[in-house]
């Protein structure tokens, strides 16, 4: 029975060796456009579920950096600076942080504008995640690498950017990197090709070359998280508001927290972290 297997894997790859070039292609590109909607299906998902975490934020917004630790609660993530430009607060801007954070807590105002913004933001993200498979088109960079697979992107011709975030994203070219097995969105290097312009520059605009820097990181078996954020661009338009346009936001050390965690254990953690960073360094400097 070998000649009949042999057969039948000369008479398959024949068959395949006259259908036109252009078919293959077809079905290639067709089978990158699906793994691109179950991606963007994947990580719309994993945004739905209740999962909150702490992390640490390394963070540079135009000539100041930051260190800082952030907890997500139901009611948006808050944050304690703990670092300003690579040295620890005085005393007289941890009492600023520590104001700060205990306003925020007690006050029903502040508390349901930063619960907005952070519902804003991620209102904008999904509606560009669900962009990402008619808006572009791909094309594989390269064999891949173990599980992970690059495409190269570009502006889709075809598509109509319904809103000024949509022609921002839209105005993208760069590559992304996906997790195939997973079906996983990792990276994205986007790159703004050209001069972006809101009511002929009236209304807002965002200059050619501006870069966007995106990755993310599995935190558990079925989460990932943001752990860069890097974007560089001038112009009067952003789309995130807490997103600068001089932007670099590395982040480490996912933590799983409780779905329901108060705000007060929220700050404890955070006050607990900058007394532990505060006695860290005091002690390094003195040995």
């Amino acid at each position: 029975m070998m000649w009949f297997s042999r057969a039948i894997v000369f008479l398959a790859v024949s068959c395949l060796l006259l259908v036109p070039a252009g078919v293959v292609q077809a079905a290639a590109d067709s089978s990158q456009q699906q793994l691109i909607k179950d991606v963007a299906w994947n990580e719309l998902q994993d945004r739905e579920r209740n999962s909150f975490w702490s992390y640490d934020i390394e963070q540079k917004i135009g000539q100041n950096s930051f260190e800082k630790r952030q907890v997500e609660t139901r009611q948006g993530p808050i944050f304690r600076i703990l670092e300003k430009n690579g040295k620890l607060l005085t005393d007289s801007e941890s009492r600023r942080e520590q104001d700060r954070l205990e306003h925020l807590l007690s006050s029903p105002s502040a508390l349901a504008k930063n619960r907005e913004d952070h519902l804003q933001d991620e209102e904008r993200l999904r509606r560009l995640i669900q962009l990402m498979p008619n808006a572009f088109l791909y094309e594989q960079d390269g064999p891949p690498s173990g599980d992970l697979v690059t495409f190269r992107f570009k502006p889709n011709p075809a598509f109509n950017p319904p809103t000024y975030e949509a022609r921002v994203f839209h105005g993208l070219a760069g590559t992304i990197e996906i997790n195939q097995r997973l079906k996983r969105f990792v990276a994205m290097h986007g790159t703004v090709i050209n001069r972006i312009d809101f009511g002929y520059g009236l209304l807002g605009y965002v200059d050619k070359g501006g870069e966007f820097r995106i990755h993310r990181e599995q935190v558990s078996a079925t989460h990932w998280k943001t752990d860069l954020v890097d974007v560089h661009v001038s112009g009067r338009v952003i789309l995130f508001k807490s997103v600068s346009k001089d932007h670099h936001e590395a982040r480490s050390g996912f933590r799983p927290v409780p779905t329901d965690i108060s705000l007060s254990d929220a700050k404890h953690i955070l006050d607990q972290t900058a007394a532990q960073n505060e006695a860290e360094l005091s002690s390094s400097s003195k040995s």
